[in-house]
């Protein structure tokens, strides 16, 4: 097996309230995508106009630590975020500071000055990067 045409298909982002989810993800350009929802599963697929995709899973508890994987004192494996590639961080956090999202750390270099980062939180605390490519 070889894996050179290896690409993402979506990004499951695990969420307590589905319908506050998905209204913080539509500011970002995301809507379900009705070949996606599944009530069984407890899953709803969204997409970006980009061809992006991610699954809202709700049936997420809020934890009393936050975020279980970065915010515990006991670091357990799993995945911490997702990393989206944007055109200009600038006007990224002047739409962020209009909407009231708050970021969590950043802009700042990161990469070795390839790339400026800044991270925001979801209503469920999930983690998302931000990244301004700046070396190719």
């Amino acid at each position: 097996m070889r894996f050179d045409t290896l690409r993402l298909d979506h990004v499951g982002i695990r969420v307590t309230d589905l319908a506050v989810a998905e209204d913080f993800y539509a500011k970002l350009g995301f809507s379900r995508d009705p070949e996606e929802f599944s009530p069984e599963a407890k899953a709803c697929g969204l997409v970006h106009p980009t061809g992006l995709r991610i699954h809202l899973i709700y049936n997420g508890q809020s934890a009393e630590e936050g975020n279980v994987l970065l915010d515990a004192p006991i670091k357990r494996p799993g995945y911490t975020h997702a990393a989206f590639i944007v055109d200009n961080m600038d006007e990224l956090v002047e739409w962020l500071a209009r909407e009231g999202i708050d970021i969590s750390e950043g802009p700042v270099m990161m990469g070795h000055g390839r790339r400026n980062v800044c991270f925001i939180r979801d209503p469920d605390l999930n983690v998302l990067e931000f990244n301004e490519i700046l070396v190719h």
